[in-house]
């Protein structure tokens, strides 16, 4: 059984033309407070290695949070989706994350048959969906679906798009952009800038604040 925290914080749309960065390693209370003074509304970071102290840090420094899950890297299958999605709730609730918020799903780089990747796709955001989360796909480099693919996953409710070219792009456009060149420096530390804003049909992305 998984140790659930309270939920902390609440979900809310992100305002729009936010300045976003993302990063893989954990963000300290001194740089949160960098990324706030120099413009930044809010950040990315993954539920693989995000913690409750970590997550204090930023929500003091006035920072949303964007969750974010990383790439597998192994093919894809529908029964892979479904476990993926488990492990993700499960962190999820442990941190605290409110339901109501978008989660990042990556795919980016996505190894398998084409029907495999469509299925694991399908059965991740299906699985978050239906636990109160709001699937958020990241479109990166190396995706085997269409745009057209893309925007018919039925649980898929908004797209971010990657700083590499030649992505596909789903019907309804994109509702966060990564701005190149990709691994910058910034304020001292290295991650990816974005930028958010709406998709075609006026959706914007819901990220985690504090209270």
């Amino acid at each position: 059984m998984v140790a659930c925290e309270a939920m902390v914080g609440i979900a809310r749309a992100c305002p729009l033309f936010t300045k976003l960065v993302d990063s893989l390693s954990p963000i300290s209370i001194a740089a949160a407070s960098t990324l706030k003074n120099a413009g930044i509304g809010a950040v990315g970071r993954y539920l693989e290695n995000l913690s409750a102290t970590e997550r204090d840090g930023l929500f003091a420094a006035g920072l949303g949070i964007l969750p974010l899950s990383e790439a597998p890297s192994s093919p894809l299958t529908k029964d892979f989706g479904l476990a993926r999605a488990e492990t993700l709730l499960a962190k999820a609730a442990t941190i605290g994350v409110p339901a109501g918020a978008h989660l990042m799903v990556d795919f980016e780089a996505q190894q398998g048959a084409h029907a495999d990747v469509l299925a694991y796709d399908e059965a991740v955001t299906f699985e978050l969906a239906r636990n109160g989360y709001v699937p958020l796909v990241y479109v990166g480099a190396d995706q085997p679906l269409s745009g057209v693919e893309l925007y018919a996953i039925p649980d898929a409710h908004l797209y971010w798009r990657g700083g590499s070219l030649n992505i596909p792009n789903p019907t309804c456009g994109f509702a966060i952009w990564q701005i190149p060149p990709l691994d910058q420096t910034i304020s001292g530390m290295h991650a990816d800038m974005n930028l958010t804003g709406a998709d075609l049909r006026g959706r914007q992305p819901i990220l985690w604040w504090p209270s």
